[in-house]
C-alpha cells in the first residue's frame, strides 16, 4: 500500500522536471513552411518551444536542383532567447528546403526541414 503513493510521487516530480521534457520542437520559422516569397530572404529564423544552442546547431539550404548553400552558424535572438537566425547567401527564385539542427537544453539533437519558394 506504501508503494503506490511513492510511485505516484515519482511520476508527478518525473512530469515536472525540466529534464523530462520533449526535445526542442520547432514551433515557428520564417520564412513559414510552405511560404511564397515575392523576395529572397536575408536570414532563416526558428523558434522552438525551449531554449537551443545556437553554437551547435545549424541551417542548410538545398534548392530544387539539389544544390547546397550553406547558411552562416546560427546566433541567438537577442529579444527570445528560444529563437535563433542565421543569415543566408542571395538565393535566385525556386524552391528551396531548409534542413535544420538544434540543440535543445537536455543536450539533445534534433532535426528538421521545411520547404518554401522564391518568385
Amino acid at each position: 500500500m506504501k508503494t503506490f503513493p511513492r510511485l505516484a510521487l515519482a511520476a508527478l516530480a518525473a512530469a515536472a522536471s525540466p529534464f523530462a521534457c520533449a526535445h526542442a520542437t520547432l514551433l515557428a520559422s520564417s520564412p513559414a513552411k510552405g511560404q511564397v516569397l515575392d523576395a529572397p530572404p536575408m536570414e532563416v529564423r526558428l523558434t522552438f518551444n525551449e531554449r537551443v544552442d545556437a553554437r551547435h546547431s545549424s541551417v542548410k539550404l538545398v534548392s530544387a536542383a539539389g544544390k547546397n548553400y550553406d547558411a552562416d552558424r546560427p546566433h541567438p535572438d537577442k529579444t527570445d532567447p528560444r529563437s535563433i537566425a542565421a543569415s543566408v547567401p542571395v538565393l535566385r527564385p525556386g524552391v528551396y528546403r531548409a534542413r535544420w539542427t538544434a540543440v535543445g537544453a537536455d543536450g539533445h539533437k534534433t532535426r528538421g526541414d521545411f520547404s518554401f519558394t522564391i518568385r
